[in-house]
């Protein structure tokens, strides 16, 4: 979108805040919004995750600055878009779906001081009234878009600058439940029914770009599957043609590809690496979840990717409708099956190829998605139903209060305590077969575990103390210790010290039980 408008001659920069927050303990970020000077504030709220950091930047760019336009964009925008506009009056508008063709009506408009009620995708207020303009048609193709213009992003720190994406495609044919990017969310929000795609040849002269900008790593996301077979074989072929020094491309698996695509992947080197995220290794929480193939097709998949020499990590999640602990024991035996490919590590490496397991609790359930909107049909029961349940719910002090859902068989704190034990059991699989290089590795994810049972039941305890103040002193008195830890604190009031030390030797106890 900056690349767009600056190619339409106004001026733009991305600041990516999050950046500067996690890499400069020092940075202020009211003082650094103070002294920016942009007439239009333009904020991402696509990910759920971001709620209360993005509402509370465009809070802060209309304080510091009063007369600027302050506006949202995005898929959780879109979501919750009438909700924004009648709740934060501090937000002049929200984009709805794509944006770059509406931006740019926009400005025009604010340009011309007219009326805003012919720009396509817009939210706003008329006085009293909220005003939804209708959406455009999306783009049905993304070559005319610029995706490598990362002088245009600050701050410019490596290792950021490292890696870069490029889209494949612009939409899905898929609809995984919990997924806000699924065909049903882009068809609802967004107005698109097939995916927009990217020519192989665009996405050669983006590695070239990139490449000459000094990037590394490039993820191709979106499935180049789903352009069927004429379009993976022409961009294949580019990427085998790429004289770029591009040392790692990462492309997505949607479901398990025809042999044929991997085996023309194989041809061009080591460099290329996939994901694919089945979710679960049950069929039955597969099929439940809009996975559409079984583990023996993710198996066949993954021996494949062996035998050809392509690395493959699969992801997985917790806390889906129709798991339950037993389910997750099925998941775990499912890892142990796909390292038993391996071997040994001397063949793994001398061939290139490793299949790995990766995996996260899903915590936060996308707004937009088909479990969201229909919680009870596909298993769920919503627990933040609208942007301020979001935004209340993540200033609380730890993730597993930020769990926005449950399930018919999981309650929010059966996901927290099963992504714990999850943890645990990666750990113990990895260090059964020689994942670790090292093994503190190891311990370190199950003293992560140990300490996460412990941080969960005490900020539990805290939160019920009438006192405010006693509750305030136990979760600063816990994060001190946590962020100290092995280092001494100050205090330790309430034996967290003591708490977190058991942790830790328990946590070498259970790696000595699975060496």
């Amino acid at each position: 979108m900056a690349e767009y408008l600056d190619r339409n001659g106004y001026k733009t920069a991305i600041d990516n805040l999050g950046e500067r927050m996690v890499t400069d303990e020092t940075f202020d970020a009211e003082s650094h919004l103070r002294n920016s000077d942009a007439r239009v504030y333009a904020i991402d709220l696509h990910w759920c995750t971001h709620s209360q950091g993005a509402v509370e930047v465009a809070r802060l760019c209309k304080q510091l600055h009063p007369n600027s336009f302050v506006l949202l964009g995005g898929l959780t925008a879109t979501c919750f878009h009438e909700e924004i506009i009648r709740n934060f009056p501090f937000i002049d508008a929200v984009i709805r779906g794509e944006a770059e063709e509406p931006l740019l009506q926009l400005l025009s408009k604010l340009d011309a001081r007219s009326s805003l009620s012919e720009v396509s995708n817009l939210t706003y207020r008329d006085g009293n009234r909220i005003l939804a303009n209708e959406l455009a048609q999306p783009r049905s193709s993304l070559d005319d878009l610029d995706f490598t213009r990362l002088d245009l992003v600050k701050p410019r720190k490596a290792p950021v600058f490292e890696r870069a994406s490029v889209p494949v495609c612009r939409g899905c044919v898929y609809d995984c439940v919990s997924c806000g990017g699924s065909a049903y969310s882009y068809r609802r929000l967004f107005g698109r029914d097939r995916p927009a795609f990217r020519s192989p040849e665009k996405i050669l002269e983006d590695l070239t770009r990139l490449d000459e900008q000094g990037v590394d790593v490039v993820f191709l996301f979106q499935d180049p599957c789903m352009g069927g077979r004429k379009y993976w074989k022409e961009l294949l072929a580019v990427l085998k043609s790429d004289k770029s020094n591009i040392g790692t491309l990462s492309l997505e698996l949607f479901v398990p590809p025809p042999a044929e695509f991997l085996e023309n992947l194989s041809t061009i080197g080591e460099r290329v690496t996939l994901t694919i995220s089945p979710e679960s290794g049950v069929d039955s929480v597969m099929k439940a979840h809009g996975r559409p193939y079984t583990d023996k097709e993710l198996l066949s998949t993954a021996a494949l990717c062996m035998r050809l020499g392509l690395r493959l990590t699969v992801f997985f999640m917790v806390g889906l409708a129709g798991e339950t602990h037993n389910t997750f024991e099925q998941t775990s035996s499912l890892w142990e099956e796909f390292y038993a490919m391996n071997d040994s590590r001397s063949q793994r490496l001398r061939a290139g190829g490793a299949v790995r397991h990766a995996f996260g609790s899903m915590i936060l359930l996308d707004p937009g998605s088909l479990a969201f909107d229909y919680p009870e049909k596909y298993g769920y029961r919503l627990l933040f139903k609208n942007l301020r349940d979001y935004i209340e719910g993540m200033l609380k002090p730890s993730w597993h209060q930020w769990i926005s859902y449950e399930t018919r068989k999981l309650g929010r704190d059966d996901i927290a305590m099963l992504t714990l034990y999850a943890l645990a059991e990666s750990a113990r699989v990895r260090e059964k077969y020689g994942v670790y290089t090292v093994p503190e590795e190891a311990v370190e994810e199950y003293f992560i575990s140990r300490a996460g049972q412990i941080v969960l039941e005490e900020v539990d305890r805290a939160m019920q103390f009438a006192d405010a103040q006693e509750t305030l002193n136990r979760l600063e008195n816990l994060s001190q210790m946590l962020t100290s830890y092995p280092r001494s604190a100050p205090t330790d009031p309430y034996a967290y010290r003591a708490a977190i030390q058991r942790a830790t030797l328990e946590s070498v106890g259970l790696l000595d039980a699975a060496c």
